[in-house]
């Protein structure tokens, strides 16, 4: 009786990259055995340098897979404390307490000259017919009574301690104060021509809460494309239930809600503005 004797086959092997030392093409090779490939290593033509090879019928897609990996390694990688590591700066107490320092010793001086608010408040006819465009800014240092002296006290306090962790404390009081007389001049364009006046710091305040929120809104943009838009907007959706919630006012009170509105939209676009500038640079540093 005959009997045939089948020769097993053999495996057809071919280059799947070239490299300048074996650390790399071992580092490779692990890319096709997570693949659930076979792959082997072996010298070059040229001394210290090594083939990665693999079995002919998976090449062209082991080929492609290591080039993304390739494209993946030589990105270039980001720097701690840039992209979304945002980096903490200290809380600014000493700046928070010149302000501080700054409302009471005006409030003091209010009860000694009444006439200090009338010559200071924000008056939208004073400002846009009389030229008066200080008034947008000293209305700020003006309050009152003790009660809305102290509310705005604690609101910047804590709103002005956290734009201050976030942005580092000198550039802190005079963004939040510029913001607030932008949200006082735009609340007097707004109104006009009819006449409107108003004091407090509270569209500073505001302005605080808005900036936080930008600051927010810029990191979250800045990696739209892995984030739903809720996600996205929600730092300003947030700054704008507690606008709602701090500033509305009780119906019948004399509260500021227009220069409160005013105060967090200016913060709201400056603290994207500031953040989105400096990611930015960050980037083209990279």
């Amino acid at each position: 009786m005959e009997q045939t004797l089948q020769t097993p086959e053999v495996e057809e092997w071919v280059k799947v990259g070239h490299y300048a030392s074996l650390r790399e093409a071992y580092d490779h090779g692990l890319v096709i055995l997570a693949m659930g490939e076979a792959c082997r290593v072996e010298e070059a033509y040229l001394p210290g340098e090594y083939d990665l090879q693999a079995e002919v019928h998976r090449a062209g897609m082991i080929h492609h897979e290591l080039e993304a990996y390739g494209r993946e390694s030589s990105a270039p990688k980001q720097p701690p404390g840039s992209g979304m590591e945002t980096k903490i700066h200290s809380s600014g107490r000493w700046v928070t307490g010149l302000w501080v320092l700054a409302l009471l010793l005006v409030f003091i001086q209010q009860g000694r000259d009444a006439s200090l608010v009338d010559r200071g408040a924000s008056s939208s006819v004073a400002i846009l017919r009389d030229g008066e465009w200080w008034r947008a800014f000293t209305a700020l240092f003006l309050h009152a009574d003790v009660s809305h002296l102290a509310g705005n006290l604690a609101g910047g306090a804590v709103f002005g301690t956290l734009v201050s962790r976030s942005i580092g404390s000198p550039g802190t009081w005079p963004m939040i104060l510029a913001c607030g007389t932008l949200g006082n001049l735009l609340t007097a364009r707004i109104v006009s021509p009819e006449e409107f006046v108003s004091i407090g710091a509270s569209s500073a305040v505001f302005a605080a809460l808005g900036i936080l929120s930008g600051l927010g809104l810029a990191e979250t943009f800045r990696e739209r494309m892995n984030l739903p838009w809720t996600r996205i907007l929600g730092p300003a959706l947030a700054g704008l239930v507690l606008l709602g919630w701090l500033g509305g006012g009780a119906p019948g009170s004399n509260t500021d809600v227009l220069g409160h509105v005013c105060g967090f939209a200016v913060g709201l676009v400056a603290g994207a503005i500031l953040r989105l500038n400096r990611l930015f640079h960050t980037d083209h540093l990279i």
